[in-house]
C-alpha cells in the first residue's frame, strides 16, 4: 500500500494531499499554480498565473474502478492543439498501488482510458513512419498528419515536470472499436500510449457521478455557451453537399424513368414523318446506324414549321445553320443530342444508296453524362473537403487530378502538366512550413 500524506505549498502555504506512489516527482498547487519538487524539499520549480481551471466532471482525489482495477485521480493536465480551430481536452492522471499509472481522458464529453505501452517497436517506426501499424493483432491507420499540442493547465501530482505552455508532437493511429495508438515526442523522448473509449455511464457510476443522457446540441451549448442562441449553425458545406447529392441522384433516376422513345424505324428508301416532342425538359437524342460509309450518302433533316433547324449527312452537320461535329466518316453510327422545344417537327430522310438499311431512334428526356459529371465532380470535391482531416494533402491533389482527367479526357494532360509544375511545389512548401516542426531532426522540438 502507498502512503498518503499532506504537505503545505512552499509558495502559498495551501494544504496539498499527496496521493500517488513513490514515482511521483512533482505536485502543482491548485491555488497558486506553483510546481513543487517532491524530491528536493518541495522546492518551487516554476509557477504560472492567470490560468483558468477547465470544466469537467472529474476532480483530483476521486476514486473509481476501471477494468477491474481501483484507480485514484492524482493529477490533471488540460491540452489544446496548435491548429485553428484548436481542439481541447483534459487528461486525468490515475494511480493504482498494484497497477501503477494510467490516464483517464475526457474529450468532447467522451471518456477514454489510456496506458503507456513499452513493447512497441519505436526504432522500426522512426525509420519508416508508416501510415499503417499492426500492434497486438490490431490494425491501426493514421488518418491525419502529426500535430503540435500545448499544455494549458496543470494541477496535482505527476511523475515528470509539466509546465504551462510546454509542447509536444503527436501521431495518432486509429484502430477498430474506438482504439487509438498515440505516439508522443517531447524533446528527444518518445512515448507510446494505447487509448480506448469507455462506456460513459459505467465510468461515471464507478467514480460516483450521476450520468444524464444529453443531446449533441446540449453538449455543444455547454462547451461553447457564447456562440449559441437557439441552435448551433451547421457548416455551410454541409448545407450545400446534401442538396447537390439529391439533385444528382434525382436527375439520374429521372433520366431513366422518364426516358421516352418517340420514333423507332428502319428504312431502305426515302422517308418522311412527323414527330411530337412532349416536353422541353432535358435533351432529345437521335441515334443513326446501319448505312455504309463508303457507299453514297444519306441526308437527314429536321423541320419546325417549315424552317430547317437541323441537317446531317456523312460530310457535315448543321444545327440552326451552325456547324457541329457529330459524325465520323469511318463510323457506321452516330448519336446527336439536340435541345428542342415542345411541339411538332417534320423528319425527312433522303437516301442515295437504295439497298442499304438505316435505323433511326429518337428519344426524349435524355441526360448526357457530360452534363452530370460537373455536378458529380463538385459533389466529390465537397465530400473530400468534408473529409479533409482524414485525407493526405497530396492524395487530395491526385484525386482532383483524376477527376479532371475523367471529365476532360486525355487532352487535359497538357493542361495539368503546367498546373502541376506550379501547384505541387507550392503544396510541398505549404506542407513543410506547416508541419516541419514535427520532423525528428528539428531542434525546436
Amino acid at each position: 500500500m502507498s502512503k498518503h500524506y499532506a504537505i503545505k505549498c512552499t509558495n502559498c502555504a495551501a494544504p496539498l494531499d499527496i496521493l500517488g506512489g513513490g514515482r511521483v516527482n512533482t505536485v502543482t498547487c491548485s491555488y497558486c499554480h506553483s510546481i513543487l519538487d517532491l524530491n528536493d524539499h518541495y522546492k518551487v520549480l516554476a509557477k504560472f498565473n492567470d490560468t483558468k481551471r477547465p470544466q469537467g466532471p472529474f476532480k483530483i482525489g476521486m476514486r473509481g474502478n476501471i477494468k477491474g482495477v481501483e484507480w485514484t485521480i492524482i493529477g490533471w493536465i488540460a491540452y489544446r492543439t496548435a491548429e485553428f480551430p484548436a481542439e481541447e481536452w483534459s487528461e486525468f492522471f490515475l494511480y493504482s498501488p498494484t497497477h501503477g499509472y494510467a490516464w483517464l481522458v475526457y474529450e468532447n464529453s467522451e471518456v477514454y482510458f489510456s496506458k503507456r505501452v513499452r513493447d512497441f517497436d519505436l526504432l522500426a517506426w522512426q525509420e519508416k513512419k508508416p501510415k499503417t501499424l499492426f500492434y497486438h493483432k490490431g490494425h491501426y491507420l493514421q488518418k491525419e498528419a502529426s500535430y503540435l499540442t500545448y499544455i494549458d493547465y496543470v494541477e496535482g501530482e505527476l511523475n515528470w515536470v509539466a509546465k504551462f505552455g510546454d509542447k509536444f508532437s503527436t501521431w495518432d493511429y486509429e484502430g477498430v472499436g474506438f482504439k487509438v495508438l498515440n505516439i508522443e515526442k517531447t524533446g528527444e523522448e518518445i512515448e507510446v500510449y494505447h487509448t480506448e473509449r469507455l462506456k460513459k455511464p459505467d465510468v461515471y457510476s464507478a467514480f460516483g457521478l450521476a450520468y444524464t443522457q444529453k443531446s449533441k446540441l446540449e453538449k455543444n451549448k455547454e462547451q461553447n455557451p457564447t456562440i449559441f442562441n437557439d441552435e448551433i449553425e451547421k457548416p455551410k458545406y454541409n448545407k450545400l453537399l446534401f442538396p447537390l447529392f439529391f439533385i444528382l441522384i434525382f436527375t439520374i433516376v429521372s433520366s431513366f424513368i422518364y426516358k421516352n422513345t418517340i420514333l423507332e424505324t428502319h428504312i431502305k428508301n426515302n422517308y418522311e414523318t412527323n414527330i411530337t416532342i412532349n416536353s422541353s425538359a432535358f435533351l432529345v437524342a437521335i441515334e443513326l446506324s446501319g448505312y455504309k460509309s463508303n457507299k453514297g450518302n444519306t441526308i437527314l433533316s429536321l423541320y419546325q414549321e417549315e424552317n430547317k433547324i437541323f441537317e446531317i449527312d456523312k460530310k457535315h452537320a448543321l444545327y440552326f445553320d451552325k456547324k457541329i461535329k457529330t459524325w465520323s466518316t469511318t463510323s457506321l453510327s452516330s448519336t446527336i443530342y439536340l435541345k428542342l422545344d415542345k411541339g411538332s417537327y417534320r423528319l425527312s430522310v433522303k437516301k442515295f444508296q437504295k439497298d442499304d438499311y438505316m435505323s433511326i431512334y429518337i428519344k426524349e428526356h435524355i441526360i448526357r453524362t457530360t452534363y452530370l459529371l460537373p455536378v458529380a465532380i463538385l459533389m466529390a470535391i465537397l465530400i473530400l473537403f468534408y473529409l479533409h482531416r482524414y485525407i493526405n494533402l497530396y492524395l487530395f491533389t491526385v484525386i482532383i487530378g483524376i477527376l479532371i482527367l475523367i471529365y476532360f479526357g486525355e487532352s487535359s494532360i497538357l493542361f495539368l502538366i503546367p498546373i502541376g509544375i506550379v501547384v505541387i511545389p507550392l503544396l510541398f512548401a505549404f506542407d513543410k512550413s506547416t508541419y516541419e516542426h514535427y520532423e525528428w531532426d528539428n531542434e525546436d522540438d
